[in-house]
């Protein structure tokens, strides 16, 4: 059965309707909550649901509160506002319907992780609930034209996140105040915050080069000066080590963008070149690479510490050593929703150093997948990577609609990447950073494709 949907009411009709049937904050409150067919009612919560997400993606970067609270009441929002039928037919498109099964084999994994707690299956599940966003932002974004408005609002954001990073990077007293625990590192951790400082570094790298070729000067000139300040941040102030790995990644995908022949080798030398220079002279770029040097000696040891610094590179070789121990035990379905923990404490019993610690978290996205859900879990995995990889395929056609499927390419990939080292997708910042871009800039891509016809019955905010 077809979705009815009102007619498109202009701005004036718009406004002349709600100051017609607001006579109170009652009659407002009734407007908004109306059916969804109701004229005016839809398109005001529309727009609500808008400013809601402009105002998620500035305290992103900030609260971890702020941002699971607003993100599920947005999807409450978005689910009262759009039809049944409109939200789960979306779940024919296996870019949608992956996440969702990613998200069901959560829930039924928790039904074979035998002996383990309530509380580390709950726990888990937590880790990966944040997918149940996915499809409401999906569909919301094809129904909404303000995609950029968000991202403007969350390179804001992080422009303040930014200067407070090299406030307390250069004042010792601010450091203090603010309670950092790392260089530069005012909030979170180093990892969360490169991973947002390399994402729209990279994706300036690329308005720049749109801007060069649209001839618009000035606007050039402050992508440029933009993406400079977040590399300059990066390269100097801190850095994850994992960056040395997705960094030359989303690069490439600059060059391959943007570049061929001759032109591309000439860019990469040049890039490759700026890298050499940034680590003769950084410091914390120095400081990061020697430590990689001592951390196949310290797995080997058995040591958590080189010279006083934890040594993550070999945690990481003891985890994957033991992962592969538990996946080899339960290869097809895994242990279960919640079991990592438990059977780390069971491996490190009695033992001493590396050996001895316990976690929940392997560092790599398909070994914490296999663990608990097997080679089913692995497959769904991988096969939601590649739909959403297919999701953004028209990101080297060169047009200048498609930038948007580049930078959501771009989001994919260094998720990709980034969960070699790290179970990103699970992680808080990461996994909601790749569910926004995803879900947000696939929806306005399917939006862009639509007929006329079907977008100006959905201009509706």
């Amino acid at each position: 059965m077809a979705v009815t949907v009102p007619e498109t009411i202009s701005p004036a009709s718009r406004k002349g309707l709600l100051l017609g049937r607001w006579n109170g904050w009652p009659n407002l409150v009734r407007l908004i909550a109306g059916t969804g067919n109701e004229p005016g009612a839809r398109d005001l919560r529309i727009g609500m649901i808008d400013a809601s997400i402009v105002a998620l993606a500035l305290v992103f970067p900030w609260s971890t509160t702020a941002t699971t609270a607003l993100g599920f009441l947005i999807c409450l929002t978005i689910a009262t506002t759009y039809s049944a039928q409109e939200i789960i037919g979306q779940l024919k498109r296996p870019a949608l319907a992956l996440p969702a099964t990613l998200l069901a084999l959560a829930v039924v994994g928790t039904a074979w992780a035998h002996g383990i707690p309530w509380t580390d299956r709950l726990h888990a599940f937590g880790k990966v609930s944040k997918f149940i966003c996915f499809l409401p932002f999906f569909v919301h974004f094809k129904h909404t034209y303000r995609v950029r408005l968000v991202f403007t609002a969350y390179v804001v954001s992080n422009l303040l996140l930014l200067a407070l990073s090299f406030l307390v990077f250069l004042s010792p007293d601010i450091y203090g105040v603010v309670g950092a625990k790392a260089p530069g590192v005012p909030l979170k951790n180093y990892i969360d915050q490169t991973q947002a400082f390399a994402f729209i570094a990279v994706v300036f790298v690329a308005l720049v080069i749109e801007a060069v070729r649209q001839r618009q000067r000035g606007q050039a000139i402050l992508f440029a000066a933009l993406s400079v300040a977040f590399f300059v941040n990066l390269a100097f102030v801190n850095i994850a080590r994992t960056a040395f790995i997705y960094l030359p990644a989303m690069l490439a995908l600059v060059v391959i963008r943007y570049a061929r022949g001759w032109y591309s080798l000439a860019i990469m030398a040049a890039i490759a070149m700026l890298a050499a220079g940034a680590w003769a002279i950084s410091p914390n770029l120095q400081f990061k690479t020697a430590r990689l040097l001592g951390e196949v000696d310290a797995f080997q040891a058995n040591t958590m510490f080189v010279n006083g610094t934890e040594t993550g590179g070999a945690e990481r070789l003891e985890f994957w050593r033991k992962s592969i121990g538990f996946i080899e035990a339960a290869p097809m379905l895994g242990h279960g929703t919640g079991a990592t923990k438990r059977l780390f404490a069971a491996e490190s019993a009695g033992k001493t150093g590396l050996m001895a610690k316990v976690v929940d978290n392997p560092h790599n996205q398909t070994l914490a997948v296999a663990i608990q859900w097997g080679i089913v879990g692995c497959l769904v995995l991988y096969a939601m990577w590649g739909a959403h990889l297919l999701l953004f395929r028209g990101a080297f056609s060169g047009q200048q609609c498609n930038v948007l499927a580049w930078i959501g390419l771009v989001a994919v990939t260094q998720n990709i990447v980034s969960s070699l080292l790290n179970s990103h997708l699970f992680d808080f910042y990461q996994g909601w950073l790749y569910l926004f871009a995803v879900a947000m800039i696939g929806g306005q891509l399917q939006r862009q494709q639509a007929p006329p016809r079907a977008n100006a019955d959905r201009d509706r905010s």
